[in-house]
């Protein structure tokens, strides 16, 4: 008797993702219990290989501000905004800059090359607006594979470069829409900062 041969697993998608996405954020809105439950949904995505090559490729047109050195896609958008996925491609020494995310959280993730992270802490009270000094607690390599997160407020700043000569393309699952946000963008140096709002379709 031939053996029956053995199933491939069926692949994890971008539409697999965003519905098990939905289902966590439905059952939870706490960050902190909620992130837990979102990073390993977010591996799975990034080890099944299946983005589109599509959305790995750089196109001109596509930065929103002067902050944003890199192309951006959206794979999916929740109503209401409650998350979307999006894919950020960062050219060689491409970075944001140092900025939080409005008061959301953010579950990220490397698909290709390697992304260099920085995280930041508020040292100071926030009552003289314009105003922060920020401490570096933590600098991260991200490889394939490797997750990470944004938490308001105590891992909300943070930087993102690539120190690579080479491309490196990135999935992000944002709560609410950073494409439409006022985001603070900050001057470690000279201990400043300013809302900076952003518009991309």
């Amino acid at each position: 008797m031939t053996p029956e041969p053995l199933r491939q697993a069926d692949p994890y998608t971008v539409e697999r993702l965003a519905a098990d996405v939905l289902a966590a954020v439905a059952a939870e809105t706490d960050q902190a219990r909620l992130i837990p439950r979102l990073e390993p949904l977010l591996a799975r995505f990034l080890a099944a290989g299946t983005l589109p090559e599509r959305y790995c490729q750089p196109v001109a047109g596509r930065v929103a501000t002067d902050h944003q050195d890199f192309t951006l896609y959206r794979l999916y958008r929740a109503e209401g905004d409650r998350f979307n996925i999006m894919v950020a491609i960062w050219p060689p020494g491409g970075g944001t800059g140092v900025h939080d995310h409005a008061g959301n959280w953010v579950v990220e993730g490397v698909y290709r090359n390697g992304l260099h992270t920085i995280r930041y802490v508020r040292e100071d009270d926030g009552s003289r607006a314009g105003q922060a000094r920020l401490r570096q607690t933590e600098a991260l390599d991200l490889k394939p594979g490797d997750v990470a997160h944004v938490r308001h407020p105590e891992r909300a700043i943070h930087d993102f470069i690539n120190r690579s000569d080479q491309p490196t393309v990135s999935v992000h699952i944002y709560g609410g829409d950073i494409t439409q946000e006022a985001l603070n963008y900050f001057d470690v140096a000279a201990g400043t900062y300013a809302a900076v709002s952003h518009d991309l379709q």
